[in-house]
């Protein structure tokens, strides 16, 4: 049973992760230097020096996500360097369970997302959600599970069926030559 979870849980985490790939940010301010100390005059006390006002925050640009092309786009790359990378990497980076119903599977909930990779920054996708198919396709089975894996390959979208607080969401990905 543990294998089975195991399978599927690492078909629909994939998916889902389809977009975490080659996140990176960087920052960097100015640096700042005091000025020098005013020249006193010998006969007269010197007079105070004004205190600069400290430097203003460096607008910095939020972090990018280089799997993604435009709002609703995925370079084909990311996606293959996802699959290439395999279901075992990629779980380690996501938490989901099944998530039952009066002892009927209803769909796998997502416990947590990476908060640090600004590919799931802006996907529509939280913590408590629950996917219930990929591409159109059942995942409670490994073999469902497996089957959605290989298909995304060459699928032209990735399409993410869920729930949030009871109410079905779609999130829609097409997958782009660079």
């Amino acid at each position: 049973m543990k294998q089975r979870v195991a399978a599927v849980v690492g078909a629909v985490a994939g998916a889902i992760a389809i977009a975490g790939a080659g996140c990176a940010s960087t920052a960097s301010g100015p640096a700042m230097t005091p000025a020098p100390p005013p020249a006193s005059v010998a006969t007269e006390p010197a007079a105070p020096v004004p205190i600069a006002d400290p430097p203003l925050p460096v607008a910095t640009a939020p972090p990018s996500c280089e799997a993604r092309r435009g709002p609703d786009g995925l370079r084909r790359a990311a996606v293959l360097r996802t699959l290439d990378g395999g279901l075992g990497n990629w779980l380690r980076t996501v938490d989901i369970d099944p998530k039952l119903e009066h002892g009927r599977f209803r769909g796998w909930i997502i416990r947590a997302l990476p908060g640090d990779d600004a590919c799931y920054a802006d996907l529509d996708l939280r913590t408590g959600d629950v996917v219930t198919r990929i591409n159109g396709r059942p995942i409670e089975r490994p073999e469902e599970a497996n089957d959605v894996w290989d298909r995304l390959r060459t699928s032209p979208v990735l399409v993410v069926d869920f729930t949030r607080a009871g109410q079905p969401h779609t999130l829609r990905l097409r997958i782009v030559e660079p």
